[in-house]
């Protein structure tokens, strides 16, 4: 076979062929010259726009599973240098929660079959420890044929976002409870129109209606038909629209017809801008306190009508008691009168037949012994020995009728009388006193009795069984009480031990008899003291008449 030679290069066979070549050469430099400035240009933006985002930006090599990028918002988010998890992507699935972790390392299997993903996971920051809620978004990224040449994805930090739908579900899931736990309370919502746009459980057992039944209709279904008339809702709703509340206490109706004491408020409930959006409705079933109430009312004003009419027979029978009581003291004081009337006859009739007939016989005694004494000194001793028995016992008879029938008492007053009362008891060994400061003077003859009869007992009580040296008997007046006290600093006695002795209750009864009352203090070895106080209209002496 002959050898065969080709061409030189500058052969005109050769030329056309190198300039076509040359020429597809050019535009293959210049296509990758125009790719390689947009690749840059792309790069560039990529790159400005990674460096500030907020979220964090992850491109990873499907053929290897390793980072190929992840942009500086990591640092922020994860609390930790990118170059941790550039080196080892396993890191980053160490710092998913554990109950997250099997979840979230299921997804790139996904990815590199060409699946996009969205989901929700925890990681807990290496640092701090702290927890934050990550929503990352994955998808492939495809060259121009569809083959996938990167695995990229948005991660962003929604802590923020998931405690407050937490905080957000929480809270509606207690206003759920204490809505729907709260039975005893009705608790619906209004349109402005009047028309009920919510019904919770409690308004279902409350007046009966479901919520599919309630929803819709006029918020007029629980009222009586008298409120209804009168449009009792429309004015509940203007009330609560100027005032931002109404008060709703009043009879309602139920499903059944049968009727409730509601006890319950409708609120204005108004929107961001302070615009009146809808009215709630709270209201209570107090109709067992209502009955309850009215009953008690009842019953009430059958106790007061009761009362009014036991307290008229009380009062009748008070009154009758006290006009008995008023006739027993008035009889009493006239036994009291007729008994010192008495006395005083007596003790007149001792003055003036007794004392008298007493003395003219001692006179004739001592005048028969002045005629003996010469002829017979024996009779004439007996004589005179037998008129000194007679003037001895006159004297005796005249104190006896002093004590009951005490002149001075009528004649010169109460204080004459005690002062007379305090001397005829000094002797040489008890010195007894009348002190008044005042003038006193008593027109009750009754009063001033008592009066002088308590101090006669208080003295002889004391001169009997107190041995005194001293008794002091005081009268005196202020603010329109008369007040008489006898004072001894005797041994005294025990109070325990007197309540039944007939002193104490004679003077008792002479006090409460006057009008008055009686006191005793005594204590043993510094005497006693009796004070009886009684109050009297006037028990100063008038004043002098002009020109006397």
């Amino acid at each position: 076979m002959p050898k065969s030679t080709s061409p030189s290069p500058g052969s005109p066979a050769r030329r056309p062929a190198n300039d076509l070549r040359a020429r597809e050469l050019e535009k293959e430099v210049r296509q990758l010259k125009q790719q390689l400035r947009a690749a840059v240009a792309g790069e560039e933006r990529f790159r400005q726009f990674a460096e500030n985002s907020a979220d964090v930006l992850w491109i990873v090599d499907p053929a290897t599973g390793e980072l190929d990028y992840v942009s500086p918002a990591y640092e922020r988010i994860w609390g930790e240098p990118r170059a941790a998890i550039m080196r080892d992507l396993a890191h980053w699935r160490e710092l998913v929660h554990p109950d997250d972790r099997e979840r979230v390392a299921g997804q790139l299997p996904g990815l590199r079959r060409g699946e996009s993903f969205a989901q929700d996971y925890r990681i807990n920051r290496p640092g701090d420890g702290e927890m934050r809620w990550i929503h990352d978004t994955g998808f492939p990224v495809r060259d121009e044929k569809g083959a996938i040449t990167r695995l990229a994805g948005i991660a962003r930090d929604v802590t923020a976002e998931k405690t407050h739908l937490e905080a957000l579900a929480t809270s509606e899931e207690r206003y759920r409870l204490l809505v729907d736990g709260a039975r005893d309370y009705a608790i619906f919502m209004l349109d402005p129109g009047g028309y009920i746009i919510y019904w919770s459980a409690g308004a279902e057992r409350v007046f009966g209606w479901t919520a599919e039944e309630a929803l819709g209709l006029s918020g007029e279904i629980v009222f009586t038909p008298e409120d209804r008339a009168v449009r009792r809702e429309e004015k509940e709703m203007a009330i609560a629209l100027k005032n931002g509340v109404a008060d709703d206490r009043r009879w309602h109706l139920r499903k059944d017809g049968s009727r409730i004491w509601a006890d319950g408020v409708m609120r204005r409930l108004d929107d961001e801008q302070g615009h009146p959006r809808a009215f709630a409705k709270i209201v209570r079933d107090a109709t067992a306190e209502r009955l309850a109430a009215d009953a008690l009312e009842k019953s009430r004003q059958e106790l007061e009508f009761r009362v009014l009419e036991r307290t008229a027979e009380l009062t009748s029978a008070n009154q009758a008691l006290e006009k008995e009581i008023r006739q027993r003291s008035e009889l009493e004081q006239e036994i009291l009168l007729i008994s010192e009337r008495e006395k005083r006859r007596i003790g007149q009739d001792l003055h003036d037949s007794l004392c008298q007939e007493l003395a003219a016989t001692a006179f004739l005694l001592e005048s028969n012994a002045q005629r003996l004494a010469k002829t017979n000194r024996t009779q004439a001793k007996a004589f005179s020995e037998a008129a000194q028995r007679v003037n001895d016992n006159v004297g005796l008879a005249r104190d006896l009728a002093r004590g009951m029938h005490p002149v001075e008492l009528t004649s010169g007053g109460l204080a004459d009388a005690l002062r007379e009362l305090a001397y005829s008891a000094s002797n040489p060994k008890i010195s007894c006193h009348f002190v008044s400061r005042k003038t006193v003077r008593v027109a009750d003859e009754g009063v001033a009795l008592s009066l002088y009869r308590i101090a006669q007992e208080a003295l002889t009580n004391a001169l009997k069984h107190g041995q005194p040296t001293t008794i002091t008997i005081t009268l005196e007046c202020a603010r329109k009480n008369l007040t008489l006290r006898i004072h001894d600093d005797g041994d005294g006695f025990r109070l325990d031990d007197s309540t039944g002795g007939l002193g104490i209750h004679i003077m008792k009864y002479r006090a409460q008899s006057a009008g008055g009352t009686l006191e005793i203090k005594s204590k043993k070895r510094e005497g006693a003291t009796i004070t009886c106080t009684v109050p009297v209209a006037t028990c100063n002496p008038p004043p002098p008449k002009k020109g006397k």
